[in-house]
């Protein structure tokens, strides 16, 4: 099965990600494709550009999206997505993602040609 992973194409920490995330699903042999949360794609689906969806087993949105791809992540990453599984832990994990992802842009700046808006 083939992976589709949304994520906002103005964010350069989101941006970064996912490049990081296709080598890594690739190296686990998991096939992945990558599409931007600004496309009329992703609106059709009902994708708000807030947080990364992830079209795998299920649909996975924000930190559930995000501890998914740990798991495909090499060892010294993948950890993290097994902290998701602990009781409580995944509460933190999830706040922690929420800060981030509020901020993300501040923090990390946006691409220097930002996507037009959708349509």
């Amino acid at each position: 099965m083939t992976w589709k992973l949304y994520y906002d194409g103005e964010c350069n920490l989101c941006h970064g990600s996912q490049l990081r995330v296709v080598k890594w699903a690739l190296a686990h042999g998991q096939l992945i494709e990558t599409e931007v949360l600004q496309s009329g794609e992703a609106a059709e689906k009902g994708y708000g550009p807030d947080a990364m969806v992830l079209e795998a087993e299920r649909v996975y949105k924000a930190e559930a999206a995000w501890l998914r791809l740990m798991l495909v992540a090499p060892w010294y990453v993948r950890w993290v997505g097994w902290l998701g599984l602990v009781p409580g832990v995944r509460h933190v994990l999830a706040l922690g993602y929420r800060i981030v992802a509020r901020y993300r842009k501040r923090w990390f700046g946006t691409r220097t040609c930002p996507l037009p808006p959708r349509s």
